[in-house]
């Protein structure tokens, strides 16, 4: 399997929420350790396997100007995974403010939530 050439060291706190048949199978929450274009890596509270769709929303080191707190959210497959960490290939993304939370929507079989 092909790894990205140029991952940067981004330490970052995520949340993720892994998605099956349309559903949230799995919610937690870690800290980035290498982001590149195409994919990033980050530390877990359980197994993801590889395959699952995952979406993750990582607090960004910048802010707008106006002083407002950004942060990324991120859609992709998982593409390698061991316990305990996890790459997901960057099939989309969209900066957003902070203010504005990645909305879960409540499964009643879930109590998880992913912003903790």
């Amino acid at each position: 399997m092909h790894r990205e050439k140029h991952l940067f060291p981004i330490e970052k706190d995520v949340c993720y929420q892994s998605m099956k048949r349309g559903r949230i199978s799995t919610t937690g929450a870690g800290k980035t350790f290498q982001i590149s274009s195409r994919e990033v890596c980050f530390t877990t509270q359980g197994p993801l396997r590889q395959g699952d769709s995952v979406r993750l929303a990582v607090d960004w080191p910048a802010m707008l100007d106006s002083g407002c707190l950004v942060k990324l959210e991120i859609s992709g497959p998982v593409i390698r995974s061991l316990p305990g960490v996890a790459a997901v290939k960057i099939a989309r993304y969209e900066f957003r403010t902070r203010g504005a939370t990645l909305r879960v929507v409540h499964h009643p079989a879930s109590n998880n939530s992913l912003n903790p």
